[in-house]
């Protein structure tokens, strides 16, 4: 699997290192496979320019890294957080609150939220 980034590492540094050493491709290789061009990548990798939504999942794939890494590396929330928080005006006022509170959880507090929510869901209202 591949290295852990470190909160202090920025992300194009991790993924230089990971195209480097583990996936043992040349910048223009890279690119190709990603479809993108060399330059793009290296503005990528230098932290000038931040992916598209296709193309983190591409990097995902590719540098073997998961999503979730990109995501926090790049602030790059998936879709649809943004979708599930303006559906409608009471999700819109309790996402926020709810994240804010939740902001220090670890990551088995997380997983016990989320079997909370998965709970609630199946009720009746």
């Amino acid at each position: 699997m591949a290295p852990r980034k470190s909160s202090d590492t920025p992300i194009g540094e991790v993924l230089r290192t990971q195209r480097i050493g583990v996936a043992k491709k040349g910048l223009r290789e890279m690119a190709k496979l990603l479809g993108i061009t060399p330059p793009h990548l290296t503005d990528i990798e230098k932290g000038r320019r931040t992916p598209s939504e296709e193309l983190l999942l591409r990097i995902s794939r590719l540098y073997d890294l998961p999503e979730a890494e990109l995501r926090s590396g790049w602030s790059r929330a998936d879709t649809i957080v943004g979708q599930v928080a303006t559906q409608d005006a009471v999700t819109a006022e309790k996402v926020p609150e709810l994240l804010r509170k939740a902001r220090k959880l670890s990551s088995n507090q997380w997983d016990d939220l989320i079997a909370f929510a998965n709970k609630l869901s199946r009720k009746k209202s």
